[in-house]
């Protein structure tokens, strides 16, 4: 529900669906930062924006959990379930080898085919949109910016507290193309499906225990 509700045309859908257990729900990873921790608890009856699950990688985390789940529910074993990610899913891998978050879940950069103008692009060119860094000392500098900007051969260029902002042409909605700015906060992180997977097992297998 919190995946797919997302705008009020689902509203009548969540307010049959809603039960009161939504909100005595918890991420398996209570501790991690880009996940909105506060998010099942302000679950309400009748929908609004907040009912939904909006940034990336908390998407991404939901949809890591329901794996869990399901694999439970179907009696594989962890290992089973790493496996069957390991030897079926093997772009996916690739995807998540390089696809960085920033400190509040978004999408700073990715090498997705499918998210084709998701985030920055891997290098700066004249097309690339107008982007600005932001150091916490407070030096900035605008250009055409791309992610090798920001970490090249394994190394950071930039510190934590930096802020990357984008200027991009958005012509998704009716009335034509618009100027959308899009804001990355660092430190950025790359998520490790395998290590969430396990997490997330070790949670509910407690969780169905207690």
């Amino acid at each position: 529900m919190a995946l797919n509700c997302l705008t009020s045309h689902y509203a009548l859908l969540w307010d049959e669906a809603y039960d009161l257990a939504f909100t005595e729900q918890r991420w398996s990873q209570p501790d991690n930062v880009r996940l909105p921790q506060d998010f099942w608890q302000d679950l309400t009856s009748t929908w609004t924006r907040h009912c939904a699950l909006r940034s990336d990688y908390a998407r991404r985390m939901a949809l890591v959990e329901i794996d869990v789940l399901v694999a439970q529910v179907l009696g594989l074993t962890l290992n089973e379930l790493l496996l069957i990610y390991r030897v079926q899913f093997p772009v996916m891998q690739g995807y998540e080898r390089d696809t960085w978050y920033d400190i509040t879940g978004r999408i700073v950069f990715t090498n997705s085919k499918g998210l084709v103008g998701v985030g920055l692009p891997r290098n700066g060119s004249r097309i690339t949109p107008k982007t600005r860094i932001r150091t916490p000392d407070g030096v900035s500098r605008e250009g055409n910016i791309g992610w090798d900007d920001l970490y090249k051969g394994g190394q950071w260029l930039v510190p934590d507290g930096t802020v990357v902002t984008q200027w991009v042409t958005d012509d998704t909605w009716p009335g034509g193309p618009r100027t959308v700015k899009r804001t990355y906060v660092a430190p950025f992180a790359r998520a490790n499906r395998e290590e969430d997977y396990r997490a997330a097992w070790e949670f509910f297998a407690s969780t169905q225990t207690a």
